[in-house]
């Protein structure tokens, strides 16, 4: 009987270790974070305008008319070369990286904004490799919300207004 309890508790532990509670690996994770800083994939596009300055109402693009799927593993995707100079998208805020943290505060905090939106927990929403995302960088801890769509526009590489949706 005590063999069943210890194969039981054994199990269960184990389980507990190996399943992470549906976790995927991310590109975000911090000891990864430290090292990609930089990282070619990684273009930032700056806000320029104040926080307060609302989506422009440029021709609107669906998110994943930006970016290309390459079916490389290196880069999976990359930023298609048809995109407008000026255009909206809508997107879904999922993540920051506080620039206190990273004592670089010159832009502001990095965003990362995705397309699809985060389904009932947006808690367990995962970026890996395979989704594109943008990264901006602004000063806007405020106004921006995790988990929450906006209204984002773009202006030759450069953040120039976003509004809540």
């Amino acid at each position: 009987m005590r063999f069943i309890d210890f194969a039981a508790a054994a199990g269960t532990l184990i389980l507990l270790v190996s399943s992470g509670c549906g976790y995927l690996p991310s590109e975000m994770d911090k000891e990864k974070k430290d090292k990609d800083r930089g990282h070619a994939r990684a273009v930032t596009k700056p806000h320029t305008v104040s926080c307060k300055t609302p989506a422009r109402g440029f021709r609107q693009v669906a998110f994943d008319d930006l970016y290309v799927f390459t079916g490389d593993s290196e880069q999976p995707f990359r930023e298609a070369e048809n995109t407008p100079a000026q255009y909206d998208v809508n997107a879904y805020v999922w993540g920051f990286d506080n620039c206190m943290e990273a004592g670089q505060c010159e832009g502001g905090d990095r965003y990362w904004l995705i397309g699809r939106g985060p389904g009932k927990a947006f808690t367990t929403w995962v970026v890996t490799p395979q989704y594109p995302r943008i990264t901006i960088q602004s000063p806007c801890r405020n106004r921006l919300k995790i988990g929450k769509r906006y209204r984002f526009s773009f202006s030759r590489g450069e953040l120039v207004g976003f509004s809540r949706r």
